[in-house]
């Protein structure tokens, strides 16, 4: 490869944030691209890392915030010790707060500006309903509209410290030359002690439908059921599940509800997972006329894998198609980053890809519909809609999550 890859990865996300300043890690990530110490600036950090010819970005997370970049591979200690001056002596210049503040709060009402975004979130909040995981990881604009600089820098003293970091870098390196720099970056960071989250398993008894009126062409449906955590036994069966669902063009909700019935133009499957729980969700664009025959064609979908052992050869093609899908993603040096890091902050080791591949090749037809079983019995069926139809329909709704 000629291109290097860094990726920075905090154990720090909007799990672990107290809901009186919820949207502080998406916040401190903005601000670390505002300006630092050696780079007094956005234009000064960007010409830094754009003008070798690289590109660089950060994301937030439930459990992790990273920040990458990717860089013609020559020119990687330039870029990585711009990045380690913004990760470790940022400004947060208070103008730049203020300013930024201002690109937040559009940034979230952007999301409500599109109902097939607005309708993942609300899947989350459905599912985990006042709890930390529920929430959208940028905040709420009236959370971020008093979020406090001091309390953004109080915040980053606590997680930001080498013991919650993990810095990944993949592609056309020097090992050697790369541990050095990295010494000399950051040998002389103090550890601190790092808080942990609380569990947020998605609570029983709960109302299991959430509607929004909005004016759409699209009635907008997330279907959100139970999942499982990165580490559990269950993760591997039900990645294949995803792919017998939603996943490709060949997947069983594709072809039925798309292909057969016409019932939308737009379905799929994913799913969530975290430390110690999870959700698969299958979202959908109807039309309003044909929104609850589509929500009973996605139950019907989900009954079928708990009642029907998979076939065979049902069972080799998503297993061909889970292995591919990892084989081909990790053919960038970006991706390879993130695989390893993100691997090494969330299990505390690296698998590699054979190791991966011989999970997702253990998997039987039992599991799979011992997990279904699980997974999609209907006291864990969640539904967020976002379009036309009068949220007097909710009870109809929660009648055929139910199977009536």
């Amino acid at each position: 490869m000629r291109s290097a890859s860094i990726a920075f990865f905090f154990n720090v996300g909007s799990r672990y944030e107290p809901e009186e300043i919820s949207g502080v890690s998406h916040f401190i990530e903005h601000m670390l691209f505002k300006g630092s110490q050696q780079y007094p600036s956005a234009k000064a950090i960007s010409d830094a890392i754009e003008g070798v010819g690289g590109n660089f970005n950060g994301s937030t997370g439930k459990e992790l915030t990273n920040y990458t970049a990717r860089v013609p591979g020559e020119y990687l200690s330039v870029v990585l010790q711009a990045m380690a001056d913004m990760i470790r002596r940022p400004l947060f210049d208070p103008t730049e707060v203020e300013k930024e503040r201002g690109v937040i709060i559009e940034e979230l009402s952007a999301t409500q500006d599109d109902p097939q975004e607005w309708v993942n979130l609300l899947a989350d909040e459905v599912m985990w309903p006042g709890l930390p995981l529920g929430r959208d990881d940028a905040g709420s604009v009236e959370v971020v509209s008093r979020l406090q600089r001091q309390q953004m820098l109080d915040y980053l003293g606590t997680y930001y410290r080498p013991n919650s970091l993990v810095l990944s870098i993949a592609g056309n390196i020097d090992h050697e030359q790369v541990i050095a720099q990295v010494k000399q970056l950051f040998e002389d960071w103090e550890p601190a002690d790092h808080p942990l989250w609380t569990e947020s398993f998605p609570p029983r008894g709960v109302s299991p439908v959430r509607m929004i009126q909005k004016d759409t062409e699209q009635t907008n449906i997330c279907l959100a059921t139970l999942g499982a955590a990165y580490a559990s036994s269950d993760y591997y069966p039900l990645l294949l599940i995803n792919g017998i669902l939603g996943d490709g063009m060949s997947s069983r909700l594709f072809q039925s509800i798309r292909e057969e019935q016409g019932l939308a133009y737009d379905i799929g499957s994913y799913i969530n997972s975290y430390y110690e729980t999870g959700s698969l969700v299958v979202s959908a664009g109807v039309d309003p006329s044909r929104a609850s025959a589509a929500v009973r064609a996605i139950i019907a979908e989900l009954t079928r894998l708990r009642q029907e052992p998979v076939p065979a050869d049902e069972m080799q093609r998503i297993k061909a198609y889970v292995r591919g899908g990892i084989l081909l993603g990790l053919e960038g040096t970006q991706q390879m980053a993130s695989w390893l890091g993100s691997q090494e902050c969330l299990y505390n080791r690296v698998w590699n890809v054979d190791e991966v591949i011989a999970k997702v090749d253990a998997v039987t037809v039992e599991d799979i519909q011992r997990v279904a079983r699980n997974c999609f019995a209907p006291e864990w069926r969640r539904l967020a809609i976002i379009g036309p139809d009068s949220p007097h329909r909710v009870e109809q709704f929660n009648r055929l999550l139910m199977g009536a």
